[in-house]
């Protein structure tokens, strides 16, 4: 499966991590993923909590509990997530750089 069409994506206040990682995950299984997204960040929904990452997941970051949540999808041992640079597709390890908590879910 090639994504790298997502690579040139661009951060906006208009799309952001969350609308990528919705996209991104809709090329990669074809389901759409936005309600259940929103209802989870808004504490209404909910998603299984995974101890290690499996291909493909959800991964929540967080710098803090008052800090937004930033979110990627895990796919073939690579995040694919947007930030203000653009998007990525980067290593777990990198990606962790900055906050203090890692959360897969599927």
């Amino acid at each position: 499966m090639n994504l790298e069409h997502f690579l040139s994506k661009e951060w906006s206040k208009d799309y952001t991590c969350n609308e990528f990682a919705c996209d991104v995950w809709q090329a990669i299984t074809g389901e759409d993923l936005r309600q259940r997204l929103d209802d989870f960040l808004n504490g209404t929904g909910q998603f299984e909590r995974l101890d290690e990452p499996i291909s493909p997941c959800i991964v929540y970051y967080k710098w803090n509990e008052k800090a937004s949540t930033h979110v990627g999808v895990f796919f073939n041992g690579r995040v694919w997530h947007l930030g203000l640079r653009g998007a990525q597709n980067a290593d777990p390890q990198v990606v962790k750089i900055g906050f203090r908590t890692v959360e897969y879910y599927k």
